[in-house]
């Protein structure tokens, strides 16, 4: 195992125990309008599904990836970075958890895993194929510029702030500690709020896509 590997294992291991019950210290939430709660979870599934705009972004493979990719399956969006401490390979750590309930039985989980990374400039497409391929072979990772991104997370109702001028290169980046749930048509969907408990997102996503038809699953 790479460094990089051993790194996310201990500190994902460490915070899942807890299931990181709070927000990020920066107090970064998403608004809800128009959107209810049809299913027991912790996030609401919007009254009306939201068509993202369009976008440009990169994935891990160095290849462009558009709205368009999105489309065809359930994905599940973390928004983050691959330097982060502790809270992103924690989420990641969950979204593995949720891949594996979703497979259990020889089930297709019907759901792509995705790290969008809001910090490009050290997340490299190198950088992130080693770090989502650590969780999984359904996840995928992508990042793009700020004006790209700033496309995609309004979309989402994500909020992120990079440093505009580090000192170094081991600076922090805030961002909203949310899940993101597009349907097949790759529109938002839902979003799962903290705290991320694999359990209650894979019970809720089976109950979501089955009332959305059992498209993609």
């Amino acid at each position: 195992m790479s460094r990089l590997g051993r790194g996310i294992a201990l500190v994902a291991v460490a915070l899942v125990a807890f299931a990181f019950g709070g927000w990020w210290s920066t107090g970064f939430r998403t608004a809800a309008p128009g959107s209810s709660s049809p299913v027991d979870m912790n996030g609401y599934v919007l009254d009306q599904p939201r068509a993202l705009p369009e976008f440009s972004l990169v994935d891990q493979h160095g290849q462009t990836f558009s709205r368009a990719g999105f489309r065809g399956d359930w994905s599940l969006i973390y928004f983050g970075y691959t330097y982060c401490p502790d809270i992103c390979p924690a989420a990641m750590a969950v979204m593995a958890q949720v891949d594996g309930m979703l497979r259990e039985g020889g089930e297709s989980p019907g759901v792509t895993f995705y790290l969008v990374s809001v910090d490009p400039r050290r997340d490299t497409p190198e950088r992130l194929e080693e770090y989502v391929t650590y969780f999984g072979p359904e996840f995928r990772g992508l990042t793009g510029d700020t004006p790209a991104l700033d496309v995609i997370t309004r979309a989402a109702g994500v909020v992120y702030q990079v440093p505009e001028a580090p000192v170094s290169d081991d600076y922090l980046v805030g961002h909203s500690s949310t899940l993101t749930l597009l349907n097949p048509e790759g529109q938002v969907h839902a979003i799962f709020t903290t705290p991320l408990i694999a359990e209650d997102i894979a019970s809720s996503f089976r109950a979501i896509r089955d009332d959305h038809g059992g498209a993609g699953g």
